[in-house]
């Protein structure tokens, strides 16, 4: 009987080992998405959008005129997109 119960306690003591192994992967997959997700985050940039009646639709870092895209009357994007 001692020598099942020491095989149990080994085969326990590597399954505790296995779960402590793979909670610290989780931990250091989820740094790592948060890490992507804040640089994601910093390099994206809200559009901003010009309520006036042409619905003009301006990226921030883009100059005057700079791909700027007008939406005419019927809601349609130009097709030179």
């Amino acid at each position: 009987m001692s020598t099942y119960l020491n095989s149990l306690k080994k085969q326990n003591e590597f399954l505790q080992g296995e779960v402590e192994r793979f909670a610290n992967a989780v931990d250091r997959l989820a740094d790592q998405l948060s890490e992507a997700q804040s640089q994601l985050q910093a390099q994206s940039e809200p559009v901003e959008v010009d309520p006036s009646p042409t619905n003009t639709v301006r990226g921030p870092e883009r100059g005057e005129g700079d791909f700027d895209r007008s939406i005419d009357e019927t809601n349609q994007v130009p097709n030179d997109l």
